[in-house]
């Protein structure tokens, strides 16, 4: 249990070790064919100037979705400042810990036989967005597991991200190039309805946020049906973790080392019209990548637009206590993506670095040597290996096809020597003629005379032995027409 829940005591270097810009993507292809996937959310975390308004109150717990809030009134109506605890859902809150704006984008190639390209990004970043750092419940068994093995981490500390709406959500806008959503998409995924869907849903009663279960879907009520109406998203939710262990130098001196873990939460919602050939490629690419378990996966459909097919989510939940190879966070800016938010320049000029929205460094803490946490290179994505795949089903394909062949010729000689068989056993007796004395005289036309197939021939009225006669064939008859002796 963190102690420091019900007072709502904070330690401030902690949580300005979070400041700056965080960069989440999933980034896949393979390694035969122009198949790739790409989708990230960048977010960049900054100081709120409204903080100096924030008040605590024991019992009144932050994790909880409940807020202290300072009024020009008490309760009778008499002017002064009080403290009050209010509900974070359903409210306008006037400050927060930290602003954070974020920054969206996807992209997916498909190709043979598709041969389809989408790119699709917000255009421009979205926010502020206002977030109270609340103290976290601690594990129960943290002590009880650790307190024997000093070089194990010991979780000291945990924040854990609530939205809050406040005085400027109502303005906030969707960027003027964004084409990964139109305007009513916007206010549902990322602009004043989804800060108000966040405030609702961020705290569930009867699941703890140290609940890592893949298996938990927010949406769940949504999955497959319109009865519950369309899906609310929620905003990136996070949760920061700062762990202690003991390690000892080569000269047996101990130290104290401090790290920061850190688990996001977040369902990237698309949401592809009936008339965009996405609608009908999904389930195909949901189907392929969740069966192939690398870490990556795909959810839905969910009722949007009143059609309870069209809505699907990239999973992006990460966890640096376990780190997949397919799904990446960092605490800084990755190649090529977006780093540094206009509203963070200023900071940025102010400690020395570059700005700009693709480069430089942004409002980030610094790192042991002084300086601005570096851009990080981009790896150039996972690559997941079929060819093998591909390979050893050509070689099933091609095996296949020569045992059908060799079945199909195995048929047609069936059948060939069905129809020999079948003529054979049609052929008649052979007849018979004599090798003797055979008439010589011919008939009118010149052919020789007709020899009956009786056993015995009557010729003159003498016996004829049967020995002296033999089957007439083809060859014999041949032989003949040839003037051919015949023994």
């Amino acid at each position: 249990m963190n102690t420091n829940m019900n007072t709502n005591i904070k330690n401030i270097t902690r949580i300005a070790s979070t400041l700056g810009t965080w960069t989440g993507q999933t980034h896949l292809k393979t390694d035969i064919g122009s198949y790739e996937l790409l989708a990230y959310f960048v977010i960049h975390f900054m100081p709120d100037p409204m903080r100096g308004y924030g008040c605590s109150l024991e019992g009144c717990i932050e994790q909880h979705n409940q807020i202290c809030e300072v009024g020009n009134t008490d309760a009778d109506g008499v002017d002064g400042y009080t403290q009050s605890c209010n509900d974070i859902a359903g409210n306008i809150i006037d400050w927060s810990d930290v602003t954070a704006f974020m920054y969206f984008g996807a992209r997916i190639d498909v190709g043979f036989p598709f041969n389809k390209h989408r790119a699709e990004d917000t255009g421009g970043w979205v926010g502020p967005f206002n977030i109270i750092m609340a103290n976290g419940d601690i594990p129960p068994n943290n002590d009880n597991d650790n307190d024997n093995d000093p070089a194990k981490p010991k979780v000291v500390d945990r924040y854990v991200s609530r939205y809050v709406k406040s005085p400027l959500t109502q303005y906030l806008k969707m960027p003027q190039n964004c084409s990964l959503l139109g305007e009513d998409d916007f206010n549902k995924v990322a602009g004043p309805i989804a800060v108000d869907s966040t405030t609702q849903g961020q705290y569930d009663p009867n699941r703890s946020d140290d609940d890592s279960s893949d298996d938990y879907d927010p949406y769940q009520k949504y999955l497959g049906t319109c009865d519950n109406g369309d899906v609310k998203p929620y905003l990136p939710l996070f949760e920061f973790d700062f762990e202690q262990s003991q390690s000892t130098d080569v000269n047996g001196t101990e130290t104290l080392q401090e790290n920061i873990q850190v688990k996001v939460n977040y369902k990237f919602l698309t949401m592809p019209n009936k008339s965009d050939f996405m609608y009908k490629l999904w389930p195909m690419v949901q189907r392929r990548f969740n069966k192939a378990n690398m870490g990556f996966h795909v959810s839905g459909p969910y009722c949007y637009g009143d059609d309870p097919g069209r809505g699907y989510t990239f999973d992006m939940n990460f966890d640096t206590r376990d780190p997949k190879a397919m799904l990446k966070l960092n605490h800084g800016c990755v190649e090529g993506l977006p780093c540094t938010p206009p509203a963070a320049e200023l900071y940025n000029l102010q400690r020395g670095g570059g700005g700009g929205s693709s480069g430089g460094g942004g409002y980030n803490p610094p790192d042991s040597n002084g300086g601005n946490i570096p851009i990080i290179p981009d790896d150039g994505g996972s690559t997941v290996d079929v060819g093998q795949t591909l390979f050893f089903l050509m070689a099933i394909i091609l095996l296949s096809a020569m045992l059908l062949c060799s079945c199909c010729l195995n048929c047609r000689y069936r059948r060939r020597l069905k129809v020999v068989t079948s003529t054979i056993d049609g052929v008649d007796e052979p007849t018979y003629q004599r090798l003797g004395d055979v008439n010589d005289e011919n008939d009118g036309d010149g052919r020789e005379e007709d020899v009956g197939n009786d056993a015995t021939n009557v010729q003159g009225g003498e016996q004829q032995d049967t020995a002296d006669v033999t089957a007439t064939t083809p060859l014999i008859e041949k032989a003949e027409e040839e003037g051919t002796e015949i023994v």
